[in-house]
């Protein structure tokens, strides 16, 4: 049992609403989101629960969000990397980032945002919150299309390629977690030893830098490691005010298979198959038909697509990790 009456204290004194948010697809966010809800409900505390969208019912929560609750301060995710996309999303969509405190509790696959921000377990994240000091973050603005463009956000990353035809590939072994996408991204291997690798054409715009071409994969990064292990962009944060890119050039299996291995410490830099910079905007164009990766959910972006990235400074704000003495069992 959970047993933390300073949290639910604390949340008293600060917010008389709290809004508690379930990936329902999480055994393990839902067992836990269960006994916070008892912990809290003790304390006369009124609490507003609502559950993640399906990919195809984006907006579901945001319209809870603003018709029904009226926009707490402080909402509690408990979910993977995908929930607090789609939470984040809501709270963009809905104007109500600037007074929100995003406070996530890892019961995912990879939970990457919320290493990133260094509540890589529950305790952590109680911990944090019951003290409610806060930071804010950056996020990557999405916009996708001409004059009235399409726009997502994400906290952690988007990458169009090999990244994104892995994700899509791995969406079936989604309830593998991790070793899944291994498995997903090693069975790809294994193929592609026999028909090649795929490159993908783009050109990408960033200041006076641009390269027209095919690639292996595009990488743009709020975060320093993503997918748990990999650790693409070296010394990013999330308040850095950046948007950290890797372009991977064409490479065969092999040495994109060692390569990856390199990758998983952060030791690809200065390879020159890749090209490694930082930037507050980015243009991408897209020449052949593709799939990205988005915080770990994958989209599909048609040939001839043309995508605007920003940094979205200060966007949200996240609790602030303190030492941790809480007990979850």
């Amino acid at each position: 049992m959970l047993e933390n009456i300073d949290l639910a204290q604390r949340i008293k004194n600060l917010e008389e609403k709290l809004l508690l948010i379930v990936n329902p697809m999480s055994r393990k966010g839902s067992e836990m989101a269960s006994k916070v809800k008892s912990l809290i409900r003790r304390q006369g505390i009124d609490l507003e629960e609502a559950t993640t969208d399906l990919p195809d019912d984006m907006g579901t929560t945001a319209d809870f969000w603003s018709k029904r609750f009226g926009g707490s301060r402080i909402s509690m995710v408990f979910g993977g990397d995908g929930a607090v996309n789609q939470v984040i999303n809501n709270l963009m969509i809905t104007h109500s980032n600037k007074n929100a405190v995003l406070v996530p509790i890892p019961a995912g696959t990879a939970n990457d945002f919320c290493r990133a921000i260094g509540m890589d377990s529950v305790e952590a994240s109680l911990e944090a919150m019951s003290h409610l000091e806060t930071r804010p973050i950056d996020l990557i603005k999405i916009e996708i299309g001409g004059k009235s463009p399409s726009v997502r956000y994400v906290s952690n990353s988007i990458s169009f390629g090999l990244d994104g035809g892995i994700t899509q590939r791995s969406q079936k072994y989604k309830k593998f977690g991790v070793p899944g996408y291994w498995y997903a991204a090693l069975s790809w291997a294994l193929l592609l030893l026999f028909k090649g690798m795929d490159y993908y054409r783009m050109r990408v715009k960033i200041d006076d830098f641009e390269y027209e071409g095919q690639l292996l994969d595009a990488v743009f990064t709020n975060i320093e490691t993503y997918g748990q292990n990999f650790k693409w962009a070296p010394g990013a944060s999330v308040d850095d005010g950046f948007i950290h890119v890797i372009l991977a050039k064409p490479m065969g299996v092999v040495r994109a298979v060692f390569n990856s291995l390199l990758i998983l410490k952060g030791l690809h830099t200065r390879l020159s198959r890749f090209i490694i910079m930082k930037c507050k905007e980015a243009e991408v164009e897209l020449l052949d038909d593709v799939y990205a990766q988005e915080d770990g959910e994958a989209f599909f972006y048609p040939r001839g697509t043309k995508v605007k990235l920003s940094v979205e400074k200060n966007a949200l704000s996240v609790p602030v990790r303190v030492p941790t003495r809480f007990k979850t069992s």
